[in-house]
């Protein structure tokens, strides 16, 4: 029985970072989500965007290899529109929509990966099209916001 206790706990162990770190991007999308027009430095805001991106993909990349693609491109998706939807906000200052714009490649290019380097499956349906839709989308984007 006791052979077992220390997978117990590597199991609540990694059930709490996982709590902890999803509760720590929920923050940071909020903040990223609600930023307002403080005078808050150039790179503490950088220092919050990337550590939002990082924990996404992080999170994405557990789903991978746990062989959940639906979830692994839910959580790039999730980063990929939070991302964009801040670039599109008029009501956001432009250097931060310009950051959130800069950004927008590393949850793409992630997606990407996904997408052309996995079979066809009921889980990703119409690669492609959505790989082609999102660079659309992305190029669209970039043309609004200069």
């Amino acid at each position: 029985m006791s052979t077992f206790k220390p997978v117990a706990e590597f199991i609540n162990t990694a059930a709490l970072i996982n709590s902890q770190q999803l509760s720590r991007f929920q923050q940071l999308e909020q903040t990223i989500i609600l930023h307002s027009n403080s005078l808050q430095e150039i790179s503490a805001q950088e220092a919050q965007l990337n550590e939002y991106i990082d924990i996404g993909l992080e999170m994405a990349c557990q789903a991978g290899l746990l062989k959940l693609q639906a979830l692994q491109e839910n959580w790039l998706k999730r980063v990929y529109n939070t991302l964009l939807e801040t670039t599109k906000d008029v009501l956001k200052p432009k250097p931060w929509r310009e950051m959130c714009q800069e950004y927008l490649y590393q949850p793409l290019f992630a997606l990407k990966h996904i997408y052309l380097s996995q079979p066809q499956t009921p889980a990703l349906p119409n690669k492609k099209q959505s790989l082609q839709s999102l660079y659309k989308e992305l190029s669209v984007n970039s043309q609004y916001l200069y």
